[in-house]
């Protein structure tokens, strides 16, 4: 079920109970920025596949609606942008025992509406911040929203996700070797059909696009057991 308003926000609202869904559509739907899809569990990633989602609202119900497998699922995916996570005050205590926390924000039920829109807000522009950033990598203007590496003399060099996810993660370990289970985790999730070999695939041709030698590398090294980077 789509909700269309006048500007470009986009939020799916992943949820199992009616009454609650209704109220939170038409308290979202004051705010005439926001469009709203709505979305049970199963069709979930053929609404994200279809559609350029800001952020994400899940209403976490422990017998029908399980948020925290959702979630891991949405980020194991690629799914990069904000969630949401509406839980109840039985599974608080879950959130605050998990190693890995997923979602951006858990909100106990029930709770104000305005502190829902206050939080969308919230971790939309945190997100955008994040996203504008850009990094200087020796010679390059990494811009990791764009997918693009600047060199001098105004040359573009375009990433695939993947390789701009390398390159991303590998900067926030800098001069660190990173092994390669945790890029192929960090970049690909928990995907068992996916190998160090996918990975090494992805690393040769990031250098053929970045390196001055590819066969000597100076910039992307190997180390022992994974890859660091040399700015």
């Amino acid at each position: 079920m789509e909700f269309h308003m006048s500007s470009s926000t986009k939020i799916l609202l992943v949820n199992s109970d009616r009454d609650l869904s209704e109220a939170l559509i038409y308290q979202l739907s004051l705010n005439d920025k926001y469009q709203i899809i709505e979305s049970g569990e199963d069709n979930v990633f053929t609404q994200i596949n279809n559609n350029s989602f800001n952020i994400v609202i899940i209403n976490s119900q422990p017998s029908k609606l399980n948020g925290h497998n959702l979630t891991k699922k949405l980020r194991t995916g690629g799914f990069k942008n904000p969630i949401i996570m509406l839980i109840t005050h039985s599974d608080a205590s879950n959130v605050d025992n998990k190693l890995t926390i997923e979602a951006n924000e858990y909100i106990i039920k029930p709770f104000k509406y305005p502190e829902l829109l206050k939080s969308i807000e919230l971790h939309l522009r945190q997100f955008k911040r994040t996203e504008d950033t850009q990094y200087n990598l020796g010679s390059y203007l990494f811009k990791p929203n764009s997918k693009i590496l600047e060199a001098d003399g105004n040359k573009s060099i375009r990433l695939t996700e993947k390789e701009n996810d390398i390159l991303k993660f590998l900067y926030q370990n800098l001069e660190t070797i990173v092994s390669r289970e945790i890029l192929l985790h960090e970049v690909w999730g928990y995907n068992s059909k996916v190998t160090t070999h996918t990975l090494e695939t992805h690393i040769y041709r990031l250098r053929q696009k970045i390196e001055i030698d590819p066969a000597n590398a100076c910039f992307l090294i190997t180390g022992t057991g994974g890859y660091r980077l040399n700015p």
